[in-house]
Formats: C-alpha cells, sequence, structure tokens
C-alpha cells in the first residue's frame, strides 16, 4: 500500500477562524505536505461530537424516527441521535438524554458498538453509535422548538428492507445500522 506512512502534513500556522456557531468553528490553516513540498491553506470545521442510539425493544425492533432535514431538504428516516452536550459526562449519557428527549424511550446496558469520523476531510468530530437495548415508552417526548419528530417501531425484517431500498440515505444512520447488524450476526 502505498501513501503518507508515517510522513505526516507539517502545520505552517495561520490557523484563523472563519466563522462560529453554537455547534461549529470553520477554521483555515496552512499546511505543507511532506512529500512534496507543497503548501495549501486547508478548511476545516471544528465540531461538536455526536451520538446515533440504536434503541432495541425486547421484542427485537428498533426505535427510529423521521424528522425534516434542511440539508437535503426531505423528511429523512434515521434512528434518534444528536450533540454531546456539555451536560452529558460520557456517549453512553448523550445517547440515553436524546433517545428520551426525541421518543419518550429508555431502556437498559447502553453501550457503544462503533464509532465513525463523518468526515474525516473537513470535519474535526467522532459520532458514537450506542445501543440501547429493551427500551420501552417512558414518557412523552421532550422536543426543542426547532424539532419535529415522528418515532416509529420497526421489526428487525422491515429495517432490512429499508436499507436494501435505499429509504435510509443518512450516512451516519446506515454506518450505525450496519455497526448494529455486524453485532448481530458476525
Amino acid at each position: 500500500m502505498s501513501g503518507t506512512g508515517e510522513k505526516k502534513w507539517i502545520s505552517r500556522g495561520n490557523r484563523r477562524e472563519l466563522c462560529r456557531t453554537g455547534v461549529m468553528t470553520m477554521v483555515s490553516e496552512t499546511f505543507e505536505c511532506v512529500r512534496t513540498g507543497a503548501i495549501h491553506d486547508f478548511i476545516t470545521v471544528d465540531l461538536i461530537d455526536w451520538v446515533v442510539v440504536v434503541a432495541e425493544t425486547p421484542e427485537k425492533e428498533l426505535v427510529m424516527i423521521r424528522q425534516f432535514r434542511h440539508g437535503s431538504g426531505r423528511i429523512e428516516l434515521e434512528i434518534p441521535g444528536g450533540c454531546i452536550d456539555r451536560k452529558d459526562r460520557t456517549p453512553l449519557e448523550a445517547a440515553e438524554r436524546e433517545l428520551l428527549e426525541e421518543t419518550g424511550f429508555a431502556g437498559e446496558n447502553a453501550h457503544i458498538i462503533g464509532k465513525v469520523c463523518p468526515n474525516p476531510a473537513i470535519q474535526h468530530n467522532t459520532c458514537y453509535v450506542v445501543k440501547i437495548d429493551n427500551v420501552r415508552r417512558v414518557s412523552e417526548p421532550q422536543l426543542e422548538d426547532t424539532e419535529d419528530i415522528e418515532h416509529l417501531i420497526v421489526p428487525m425484517q422491515k429495517v432490512k428492507e429499508l436499507l436494501k431500498n435505499g429509504a435510509v440515505s443518512h450516512g451516519i444512520v446506515l454506518n450505525a445500522l450496519f455497526f448494529y447488524l455486524m453485532d448481530q450476526y458476525c
């Protein structure tokens, strides 16, 4: 395998903030390629870490959600998830909170089954895939003012069909469900 191996790009400084919001900071920084000596400014995004939740009922069904996504401009079929807030001590705590807030479901044995770098070309964050077992409805959802989420209980065979027919297009959700299926069947 060819490539950079242990060679790294060298920061030449000039790191400057281009934009800051509540969840991200866009920065530009100058780097030099060790292989060629080429110098280039790269733009990256510092983002908060995220969680997505594979919530499984005692009947081995999954809790899924539908919500409008401004990036795609359509309602997407997903699983619960969101940002790891400052008040969350761990990704597991964030996952339990997000599941309860978005769906009113809670369960037991929250554990990380995977993690991904959503887009390492431009993003500095991690998304943790958390599985929560034996979930059940314990309350009404506590949606934020900017959320409009519908939850569904989906049998495993239907989840597989949704994956095969492209009904789930959110890349992080696809990763999470494949981690789940790998955990179940490998």
